[in-house]
């Protein structure tokens, strides 16, 4: 029997895998042996402007002086066991809660995971060319300009005020930033209100105000140069006071 065929077919199924073997790197090879491809490395460009993240603050109950949200950057969310069994979103606050404690510190917007429906952008500028006519067609003649009544803009909404807040909770007592220059004497006597509903405006999305109910009430005794601190005298059924609740006298 002649084995020569059969060696020489053996010798051209090697030379016919030699370069898949001696090029590991290409595409070839890969496929041959079953390495999957990585691809690309991406990079992920972080943006310049800050976002923010209101949250459920982990602190809050054990410190007493500890609000019980709190800003921080989207990035920067905290492990906690409830985000661990949850996910983040489970201490992301609600939009009507994001309300009621305003804008961010520092520079930067409200992170899109937030879910808020406050924001609004502003609307682009009307141009000739978005009005359907040049810069002549879309200025009014005078007849016209005396006919179309003045557009009246929206009274702006009113501004929070600075003052008048719980800034600190100890048992019995609270320390609010008023003083005797906000009319404050000892004995005064302050209702402690909270902020509960947000009303808002159902197609504008405009904050209109909000429903507050008192959660106790307090007594001054002792005036300091910039805040001053009072004694608890009732609490509402089943309240507790907590730092940013409202401050009015009574």
């Amino acid at each position: 029997m002649c084995y020569a065929p059969r060696r020489m077919k053996m010798r051209y199924l090697v030379w016919l895998l030699l370069p898949a073997v001696a090029l590991p790197g290409c595409a070839m090879t890969k496929k041959i042996l079953g390495i999957r491809d990585p691809g690309e490395p991406s990079v992920v460009i972080k943006s310049a402007e800050t976002r923010w993240l209101l949250i459920k603050n982990p602190r809050f109950g054990d410190v007493a002086s500890e609000p019980e949200y709190v800003w921080v950057e989207e990035d920067k969310v905290p492990t906690t066991i409830t985000t661990l069994l949850r996910g983040q979103s489970a201490i992301i606050a609600q939009p009507e809660i994001v309300a009621k404690y305003g804008t961010p510190p520092g520079g930067g917007k409200i992170s899109p995971r937030q879910g808020t429906m406050y924001q609004t952008a502003e609307p682009p500028k009307a141009t000739a060319a978005n009005r359907g006519g040049s810069a002549l067609a879309a200025a009014p003649t005078r007849a016209t300009a005396s006919i179309v009544p003045t557009p009246v803009s929206p009274a702006p909404a009113p501004k929070p005020p600075e003052r008048g807040y719980v800034v600190y909770v100890d048992s019995a007592r609270v320390v609010i930033d008023l003083t005797n220059l906000d009319g404050l004497r000892p004995g005064t006597v302050l209702s402690l209100r909270r902020d509960r509903i947000p009303i808002v405006h159902p197609v504008t999305g405009e904050l209109l105000g909000e429903l507050d109910e008192e959660v106790a009430t307090a007594r001054v005794t002792e005036i300091r140069d910039r805040f001053s601190v009072a004694e608890v005298q009732s609490l509402a059924p089943g309240a507790q006071v907590q730092v940013r609740d409202r401050v009015v006298l009574k």
